[in-house]
């Protein structure tokens, strides 16, 4: 359930993101047939509008992981390194019982 809206809030943004940039670009392409702005300066107002896209796109998707995180913990969900403690430790006690069984067969034959 969490994953269906955490797709359905990623589809979401990216929808709107692909939606605003048709905007700007219809806007500065109108700027540029009213002779207001430069074709060239067109180019750079998209590049930097772009570049603002860019970082506003990597800070959200940071928040978003932040806050699926916190989800997950609050839910009471493992984390990965919780997982690899786990895993870790499970191993470790395989091992001590494999020793604890050779030990005590090694034992019983005598």
């Amino acid at each position: 359930m969490m994953n269906d809206m955490l797709k359905k809030g990623f589809f979401l943004g990216l929808g709107a993101a692909s939606y605003g940039k048709e905007k700007v670009q219809t806007y500065i392409d109108d700027l540029v047939t009213r002779g207001r702005i430069t074709p060239r300066e067109a180019e750079q107002w998209k590049e930097e509008l772009m570049e603002r896209g860019k970082n506003m796109e990597s800070d959200w998707s940071e928040r978003s992981k932040d806050k699926a995180r916190d989800a997950f913990r609050d839910m009471g969900l493992a984390s990965d390194t919780d997982i690899e403690r786990i895993e870790s430790k499970l191993q470790e006690l395989e091992e001590k019982l494999e020793r604890y069984k050779f030990n005590d067969t090694d034992h019983n034959e005598r």
